[in-house]
């Protein structure tokens, strides 16, 4: 889940900055997480009727960082191709990926496995966590930082990704021996690309639970957290990257997308209807139990929805033109978008750190302060990583690839 966190971008190659609102969007994501988390251990989740049920489905900001993910990372591929460019060179792309998530990852996970905070099993237990494979195997799946699960499905995504546009580039820019198509063409090619995405992420969720039916340490149950579970979530970023880059070629589409993101606050009312809709009238389980199948394809589908709708006006907004951009863009907000991916790293290890102080036992307590506590303490803490861990490592990378490019 971390390129959704990453620190803004730099200027892309149409010179069109950092989309603004963004970061802001992010901290909300993130705080939506912890909301998720603080229900569930202070039992809030399964005490409270109405409000339990939206608790219980928060963990909706994991789909807003990935559908942000697929957006901010496929753009710039689009935006080569549509400008007859060479793409973003893989091994930069890999290598930035890889300082994003792992040396903020480590550092957590080993602090927090040192002072007991965190457990894993044995050696294999403790190599898969650090390595980020633990999803691949169903006793260690939720060990070690459980919330990690996301960073692992957000690292396929980070390989695949090259290897995904690489191909939809060759399927959508030309046909053999023939001209370029139209960038209209190739826009729509590129969208059907995503859609089967799409598709191939619900028949890949059909196929493994009809292998393995849900049940505990099923293979069925872990695979929902595969990168190619969730394709369908990366996808619909992607296919925001692409309306973005064409509206970037086109005016007439330009018009379209600003026109439609004109009253953005209508996209988020309709993301909190299907947000509602989804945690109040599909009778899926509050707790770590997985509802049926059909349950659980629906589920992500809307959750994706509601990704879209709340990604969609802040990309598409023109510039200055949005009050809910401008909120977003706030500076405080925007700054813990900034930092927020180590508010989601630390905010589970504080919640249970108020849990010990308070002499609370698991699943009961008081949320609100949960809440408060989770988000201050993980703040902090994040503060700190992001000035000491991540921009040194993220600035020695960059350094790195500039001089590699100078040698050449």
């Amino acid at each position: 889940m971390s390129a959704t966190l990453q620190a803004p971008a730099t200027p892309t190659d149409t010179g069109r900055q950092w989309f603004a609102g963004l970061n802001g969007l992010r901290f909300i994501a993130a705080f939506l997480i912890i909301l998720h988390h603080a229900g569930f251990a202070s039992g809030a989740t399964f005490r409270w009727d109405f409000v339990g049920l939206l608790l219980g489905r928060m963990d909706i900001g994991v789909s807003i960082f990935f559908v942000l993910s697929g957006f901010l990372l496929f753009r710039p591929f689009v935006v080569a191709q549509f400008a007859e460019s060479p793409p973003p060179p893989t091994g930069p792309f890999w290598a930035r990926r890889v300082v994003r998530i792992f040396p903020a990852y480590w550092v957590a996970f080993l602090f927090l496995l040192v002072i007991g905070t965190i457990s894993v099993d044995g050696v294999r237990g403790f190599v898969l966590s650090f390595s980020l494979l633990h999803i691949y195997s169903p006793s260690t799946a939720v060990t070690g930082i459980t919330q990690s699960w996301s960073l692992a499905t957000e690292l396929g995504f980070y390989l695949l990704l090259p290897l995904i546009a690489s191909g939809a580039r060759r399927f959508s820019a030309s046909r053999r021996g023939s001209a370029p198509r139209s960038i209209n063409r190739q826009a729509l090619m590129l969208l059907v690309v995503c859609a089967m995405l799409a598709l191939f992420s619900v028949v890949f969720r059909v196929v493994m639970v009809k292998a393995s039916p849900y049940g505990d340490n099923s293979w069925g149950a872990l695979s929902r957290l595969w990168t190619p579970a969730y394709l369908d979530i990366f996808g619909a970023g992607m296919a925001l990257a692409v309306i973005s880059a064409w509206a970037d070629r086109r005016s007439l589409i330009r018009g379209a997308v600003e026109s439609a993101s004109r009253r953005a606050w209508l996209w988020w009312v309709f993301a909190a209807f299907v947000f509602w809709f989804t945690a109040s009238q599909l009778g899926l389980e509050r707790g770590l139990e997985v509802a049926g199948a059909e349950r659980e394809i629906i589920r992500q589908t809307l959750y994706g929805v509601v990704g879209v709708a709340m990604v969609a006006p802040v990309v598409f907004a023109r510039r200055g033109a949005s009050r809910l951009v401008k909120g977003l863009a706030w500076k405080p907000l925007a700054w813990l978008g900034v930092v927020s991916y180590g508010i989601y790293l630390w905010h589970q290890a504080a919640i249970q750190w108020t849990l010990d102080v308070m002499g609370w036992p698991d699943i009961s307590g008081n949320f609100f302060v949960l809440v408060v506590s989770a988000t201050l303490v993980s703040t902090a803490i994040a503060a700190l990583s992001h000035r000491v861990v991540e921009e040194p490592a993220t600035q020695y990378v960059r350094q790195e690839l500039a001089r590699k490019r100078r040698v050449k």
